[in-house]
């Protein structure tokens, strides 16, 4: 079983360090400091940047195009990050100014499934999860949801994965040919004081979750619903995990400054920034947001 050695990849001390996203064509990571409003972008040579943004954003994915797309407060953008041009995709809960949006990824079929969630940090059950189709529609599948997180693409069945994060529960959601959801399955529970959060796949089709608590991350077969490697990283409130580099060899990590104590600042004085191990696990499936 692989140990994993973390080491600084870029220092951006984020309060929220989100979503990272394997950029092939451009051979970046990009990723977010969501109440930082910064669009992070990490060079494996060391060329770093940031992009101010107008609002708090909880997603990236890559759409057809090749541009990003983000989830702001108040909707979707498409950005071109070598033009700087913007395109407005949608109003979703630009209604709703306590809340935002949080976590996304596309399907197989290249729809985008993201959710949102209340701002104040208390896990009040107001968000929901949506699904944007590739002619633009956008429809609200699921109500009540606290802190939407762990959403994933199954490259095997046109379904995908799913936890709302107060609930400690990794589900399995199958989708009916109209994309809504048929059936729901737990692949897993989290022991108590355990939240999952981020999530994504490997290129061996296991799943990868960070876990707020302990300060790890877990290997996951779906199909098994066993975990099969806890790897500890050195913050305690990882956000999600994310294998990429040049040669797919590079298990990336985000994490969360927010909610420390300035003991628990000193004690993890990596929380915030892109840390990263070598292993050799590999990229995973790649779907991109269609119609954009």
């Amino acid at each position: 079983m692989t140990d994993y050695t973390f080491t600084p990849r870029q220092s951006a001390m984020a309060l929220t360090g989100e979503t990272p996203l394997w950029d092939a064509t451009r051979g970046c990571l990009w990723w977010l400091d969501i109440q930082g409003q910064r669009l992070l972008r990490h060079s494996p040579d060391g060329d770093d940047s940031a992009i101010a943004l107008p609002a708090q954003c909880g997603l990236i994915a890559l759409a057809q195009s090749g541009r990003l797309v983000l989830g702001l407060e108040n909707g979707l953008v498409a950005l071109d990050p070598e033009l700087m041009a913007w395109e407005h995709l949608s109003d979703t809960e630009s209604d709703a100014p306590t809340r935002r949006l949080n976590d996304g990824k596309p399907d197989r079929q290249g729809r985008l499934w993201f959710g949102s969630m209340d701002m104040s940090g208390r896990g009040i059950p107001t968000g929901g999860l949506f699904r944007r189709d590739a002619d633009g529609g956008v429809e609200k599948v699921l109500s009540d949801i606290a802190i939407p997180n762990a959403i994933v693409g199954d490259p095997d069945a046109d379904a995908i994965w799913f936890t709302d994060t107060p609930s400690r529960k990794l589900e399995h959601l199958t989708l009916d040919p109209d994309g809504r959801v048929a059936s729901r399955t737990t692949v897993l529970t989290l022991a108590e004081g355990d939240h999952p959060d981020g999530m994504s796949m490997d290129g061996e089709g296991m799943l990868w979750l960070a876990v707020v608590g302990p300060g790890e991350i877990i290997r996951i077969d779906p199909k098994r619903r066993e975990i099969l490697q806890r790897v500890p990283v050195p913050v305690r409130r990882p956000t999600m995990p994310i294998w990429g580099g040049e040669t797919g060899d590079t298990l990336f990590v985000t994490s969360q400054r927010r909610f420390l104590t300035s003991e628990g600042l000193k004690d993890q004085p990596l929380a915030g920034n892109l840390i990263g191990a070598a292993g050799t696990c590999g990229l995973g499936p790649v779907f991109r947001v269609a119609g954009v």
